[in-house]
């Protein structure tokens, strides 16, 4: 017996295309389902028109130093946000009142307050759409409208808008810093002020004396250590103010507070991007509130984030202020280190270095500051220049309602769909398609595979040979069940000599092989591979008998025309002899067979058939009767094959019975049908039988399950015809016809039958 290859088996690209082509329906069904929908839903859109004007919004960079500019504007999202304010509630507000159609006498509060007012500017809102223009600083402003001149005239107002509530923000945002700085500026000037005052007593008071250069170098270090000590001083006292401001600010009052944020240390990474986080968060809160309450799900989930950022600052801060408590304690122990190694060194001297120190301090600030302070009122003034209406939107361009694109994109999508189901199809099937997986699967191999039978085609072909209508659909039965007689140049009848010669290649003795054929289920095509198996064995000039054990639903009988009287039955309780019984090419033309279609082929006189009989009320007491067993023993030496149908062996025991009795078993199965379990079952009961299982016969395959493509390119067409034989093969069946037809008349002679037809 041919091993078998048991390694595990991969899905490589051709099993997903046999998947496809065995689903293909679905898959066709499923993508014209889904693209005519989009069809139907792009037909019912109505015409709409686009407009399209661009801003250009500057970032400006001359007054980055501010402390504002530095946490609030970010270079890498600039662009982004800029476009999410152009669709916001406040620039969408200032459309509407431009377009009448909100009342602009009415401030934000109230509109945000009425429901009527806010629907119109939801309703301009989901109009306008934003995009970059590559990767330039340019945004899109596109209005979708149906109407032309309302596309074109809400583009204009909202770049102009947008413009306006720029200039605004920026400006209001601009004074505010400004006159922070200025407030600044005037304190430190008085501590400058106070400073260079006590500095001038001093001197008036004491006469400056040249220090040598270790006194010169210890003031120094001194000097150093105490201009350092004040400034961490400094920086305590504003991470404290910093952080009893954020504990007793509340939600509402974070939005004012945040608008100054001089407080934020700039070298501090980790406050700028929990400030910036806050900021955000604060804006989209007050986003939502003009349209929702404070008690509003995602507004209580915001104030949850907001919370949440203000205790991580306050953590930050209160770590900021611990880093600074612990170096002001190791600079206050170094100047009282130098203080106590200088005991000798003047007092005067030491008030006069840290008079000197106090101006050079409140100098430095004072000029930083008043830098500050002129690019702030620089910055006051050059707003207008940050964002510019580069293109105003000329008219609405009316936009296809893209039924096309729509209906391919439905297409598209539906084919996906289709494949997933088909994929998902295939999980379910637990039937087994492929060669590969009955091999692997059941460890015995495929003898045979057998193409699916086109009954269309074949009732195309009779039509054009039957000269009588009425007689076609038992013609069409006949051909189909024995296509290796009526069609012997077919693919089908040459996957039938396949199987022949795989059987034959089997180890079985030559003479005398009793094989038995059954299935694991009902209608699985085991009596046509049988019958064809045996006419194909017989045209090679074999003397095959076949015998019907299918006690309970026999169909040889059927299949070749013949009286069901007289068969196995009869032979096992003893009223007939088994030779009384045979059916031969006598019965077959006294039955429905004509003469034309026992023409066709020669070798149909080596093929005998026993038929079952009468239907017995105990099919498997009477195969296992002794009567059987002599019926074997009698039929091995007189034929070269003996080939049995039987029944399906998962319903009714009658194979499991014969197997251990013949020499070899085959298993019928219609590939996709049965699910892999009753077909491993059915495997499982002959194995208990001790039976020989020779293989797998898969019966009405198609190509795309059996993964041979080729095959359906003979599906009715015959390798290598050659029509010159086909009168000499019908002269020589004539022939042995004509005698065959002789015995039949010897052996009626005595009968009515016989004088009424010749």
């Amino acid at each position: 017996m041919k091993a078998i290859d048991t390694s595990q088996y991969e899905f490589d690209l051709r099993d997903y295309l046999i998947i496809l082509a065995k689903r293909k329906r679905l898959i066709i069904f499923t993508a014209l389902v889904v693209g005519f929908l989009s069809f139907i839903i792009a037909m019912r859109k109505p015409s709409v028109f686009e407009a399209v004007s661009s801003v250009k919004v500057e970032q400006s960079k001359t007054v980055a130093g501010l402390f504002l500019e530095a946490f609030t504007w970010n270079a890498w999202d600039h662009i982004a946000s800029e476009s999410e304010v152009i669709r916001s509630t406040p620039v969408v507000i200032r459309v509407c009142q431009s377009l009448g159609l909100v009342p602009p006498e009415l401030s934000l509060e109230e509109i945000q307050q009425s429901e009527q007012h806010m629907a119109a500017v939801r309703g301009v809102q989901g109009q306008i759409r934003t995009e970059q223009e590559g990767s330039t600083n340019i945004i899109n402003i596109v209005v979708s409208a149906g109407d032309a001149d309302r596309a074109k005239r809400i583009a204009n107002t909202v770049a102009e808008a947008y413009r306006a509530y720029h200039i605004h923000a920026r400006t209001h945002e601009a004074r505010r810093t400004r006159e922070f700085i200025g407030n600044q500026l005037l304190e430190t000037q008085s501590k400058l002020e106070g400073s260079e005052k006590r500095l001038r007593d001093f001197k008036e008071q004491h006469k400056l004396i040249t220090f040598d250069a270790e006194v010169n170098l210890t003031l120094s270090k001194l000097q150093s250590a105490q201009t350092e000590l004040q400034q961490v001083q400094r920086e305590i006292e504003e991470s404290a103010s910093m952080g009893r401001r954020l504990e007793k600010s509340t939600i509402g009052s974070l939005d004012e507070m945040l608008a100054e944020r001089p407080y934020v240390e700039a070298g501090n990474t980790i406050l700028s991007k929990l400030n910036s986080s806050l900021v955000e968060l604060i804006l989209n809160r007050n986003n939502l509130l003009i349209d929702y309450t404070t008690e509003h799900p995602q507004v209580k989930g915001l104030d949850e984030k907001i919370q949440d950022i203000r205790r991580e600052m306050l953590r930050e801060l209160r770590n900021q202020e611990a880093a600074y408590r612990q170096r002001a304690v190791v600079l206050e122990e170094e100047v009282s280190g130098i203080m106590d190694r200088n005991r000798n060194l003047p007092e005067y001297e030491i008030q006069l270095s840290q008079l000197q120190r106090d101006v050079r301090v409140n100098e430095d600030l004072f000029s930083l500051l008043r830098t500050k302070h002129q690019e702030a009122e620089i910055r006051e003034k050059e707003h207008a220049d940050e964002v510019s209406v580069i293109r105003t939107a000329d008219h609405g361009v009316r936009i296809s309602n893209k039924r096309v694109a729509t209906t391919g994109v439905g297409l598209l999508l539906g084919l996906m769909v289709g494949l997933l189901l088909a994929l998902f199809r295939e999980t379910l099937d637990t039937s087994i398609g492929t060669i590969e997986d009955v091999e692997r699967y059941l460890q015995i191999p495929v003898l045979g595979v057998i193409p699916h039978i086109d009954v269309n085609e074949l009732r195309e072909i009779l039509f054009k040979t039957s000269d009588k209508e009425s007689r076609i659909e038992d013609l069409l039965g006949r051909h189909a069940h024995l296509i290796t007689q009526l069609k012997p140049k077919s693919s089908v009848a040459e996957s039938y000599r396949t199987l022949r010669t795989n059987i034959q290649f089997t180890n079985l003795k030559k003479q005398g092989q009793v094989i038995l054929f059954t299935s694991s289920s009902l209608k699985e095509g085991k009596s046509t591979t049988v019958a064809n198996l045996a006419i194909t064995k017989a045209q090679e000039g074999s003397k095959v008998l076949l015998v019907n054990c299918d006690l309970r639903k026999p169909s040889v009988y059927k299949i070749f025309g013949v009286n069901r009287e007289l068969g196995l039955t009869d032979i096992i309780l003893g009223k007939v002899h088994w030779q009384e019984a045979i059916k031969d090419i006598t019965d077959l033309m006294m039955g429905k067979m004509r003469m034309d279609d026992i023409m066709k082929t020669p070798g149909l006189e080596n093929l005998h058939v026993i038929t079952c009989g009468g239907i017995p009320p105990n099919p498997a007491e009477l195969l296992s009767s002794s009567g059987m067993n002599e019926f074997l023993e009698a039929i091995r030496e007189e034929y070269d094959m003996i080939l049995m149908d039987c029944p399906p062996i998962l319903p009714v025991t009658d194979a499991a019975i014969l197997s251990p009795k013949v020499d070899g078993v085959v298993l019928v199965y219609q590939a996709g049908r049965i699910p892999r379990n009753a077909l491993k079952r059915a495997k499982t009961h002959l194995d208990n039988g001790q039976a020989n299982i020779l293989g797998i016969v898969l019966n009405d395959i198609s190509a795309e399950i059996s993964g041979y493509y080729p095959l359906s390119q003979y599906q009715y067409k015959y390798y290598g015809e050659d029509t010159t034989r086909e009168k000499d093969t019908k002269t020589d069946l004539l022939s042995v016809l004509e005698k065959s037809l002789q015995r039949a008349k010897e052996g009626l002679a005595k009968t009515n039958v016989f004088r009424l037809f010749f």
